[in-house]
């Protein structure tokens, strides 16, 4: 196939040389002949005579043979890259051209994909012919995302350190009002089971009581389960809140660093000075080891201070600037750093080669799972999975991993298959426990 493209390339531009030099020199003569005659005007046989002669030239130079015979050869060698392309095998893989793609789903992913990269015009178009849905917000959250990057890409950190400073005030605002509110349905909730207590006792009989408090122990337990599942979220959400005043601070001083390197660089020390002693001071406790590098660079020369420390002025900096920006901005937005549309693509493109060669050996049926593991690069991977050790199936929503009385892990379908005849004890396939399906047995939530 390499030779072929390589002989349809040479022909090619051989080609459209001969074509070009012919066709040059047949306007030229014509030109020529034009200026002629039109010289003549007067004398209509010598006009004639002159074109007839321009004419009987053309034929005896053979100019037009020489360029059909050009693009005779160019598509005798198109012809038979056509030929081979039809002979080679179908790359298609039948299970997976079989399945139906949902057509919504396919064009939101490329409008959030064409929003993402900043191509805004083409997105809008593509959402107006296509008629999908973007998530309500997405397309000013990208605007404000890409007008950011486009003065970070200029050296420009003032409007960066605005959206760090707002973000900040937002989490911390954030979190104030999350104590309050604790605060606040810890007490509620404490005067509300004393009022139902006084009540209950009030209006109940002697005999009722035992009945009673049999209830309320329950409520209590309920209440209880229902706060662990609350702690359990605001947990949740105090540590991601964490993670994003950590992030964001952190990324704060590396704005701070950029310009400050950038002052350096154009070799204006006092500046330098002044602009470290204004900002790193709010940074000495959790950055001091960069400040100190940062400092070191003004006893040294503008070009010794380059070689000392290469990783800082070449401009490296700024591009790792851009790209951590994308993903704080996004953890704060809670939307994916990367697009689900380019992940899906490459997942599949590493993965398509595996598919080809098992797809000739087994014969693969249209479902949601493969009958194999297919291996993918571990920025693919983004939730865990229980393959069973004894069905070899991944673990799904209706088919949960169980924990046995052992220790050892299982899925549900094999369990059941362990149950023959309505048993409700079964041993373990691993080891010679014995498992009581009613008792000992665990669901394990990923």
């Amino acid at each position: 196939m390499e030779i072929l493209i390589e002989e349809l390339k040479t022909t090619h531009q051989k080609t459209l040389q001969e074509t070009d030099t012919q066709l040059r020199f047949t306007l030229e003569s014509l030109e020529s002949a034009v200026e002629f005659v039109s010289a003549m005007s007067e004398d209509e046989e010598m006009m004639f005579q002159i074109l007839n002669e321009w004419k009987d030239s053309l034929h005896e130079e053979k100019r037009d043979i020489t360029i059909k015979k050009s693009q005779k050869d160019y598509h005798r060698v198109l012809s038979k890259v056509g030929k081979h392309l039809v002979s080679l095998p179908s790359n298609e893989i039948p299970f997976l051209t079989s399945k139906k793609l949902e057509r919504e789903l396919i064009d939101q992913l490329i409008a959030e994909h064409l929003y993402r990269i900043g191509d805004f015009e083409l997105a809008d178009q593509f959402v107006q012919d296509s008629g999908s849905k973007i998530p309500e917000g997405f397309r000013g959250l990208m605007v404000q995302m890409h007008q950011i990057l486009n003065q970070l890409d200029q050296r420009d950190i003032s409007s960066a350190l605005n959206w760090v400073h707002q973000t900040l005030q937002l989490r911390e605002k954030d979190s104030v009002k999350e104590k309050e509110v604790k605060k606040k349905l810890i007490q509620e909730t404490s005067k509300n089971k004393k009022e139902i207590k006084m009540e209950k006792e009030i209006e109940i009989k002697k005999e009722e009581e035992k009945e009673i408090e049999i209830e309320i122990e329950k409520d209590e337990e309920q209440d209880e389960k229902e706060k662990g599942k609350g702690k359990e979220n605001s947990q949740k959400n105090n540590t991601q809140q964490k993670q994003i005043i950590k992030r964001t601070h952190s990324f704060e001083f590396k704005l701070h660093k950029a310009f400050y390197l950038n002052i350096l660089l154009r070799n204006e020390i006092k500046e330098a000075i002044k602009y470290s002693q204004k900002w790193f001071k709010k940074f000495a406790l959790t950055h001091m080891k960069e400040i100190k590098q940062l400092a070191g660079c003004l006893v040294y020369s503008n070009d010794f201070a380059k070689r000392r420390f290469p990783e800082l002025f070449d401009g490296s900096v700024w591009l790792q600037l851009h790209s951590e920006f994308i993903e704080i901005y996004c953890l704060v937005a809670e939307i994916p750093s990367h697009s689900p549309l380019e992940l899906l693509c490459q997942a599949g493109e590493s993965a398509v080669s595996v598919l080809k060669k098992v797809s000739g050996l087994i014969p693969i049926k249209t479902g949601d799972e493969l009958p194999m593991e297919i291996p993918v690069a571990n920025n693919f991977k983004f939730h865990s999975s229980f393959i069973c050790p004894v069905s070899k199936e991944r673990s799904t929503q209706k088919n949960p991993p169980v924990l046995l009385k052992c220790g050892h892990v299982i899925s549900k379908s094999s369990m059941k298959t362990l149950l023959e005849n309505g048993k409700t004890k079964f041993k373990c396939p691993y080891c010679p426990v014995i498992t009581n399906s009613q008792i000992d047995c665990i669901e394990i939530k990923f």
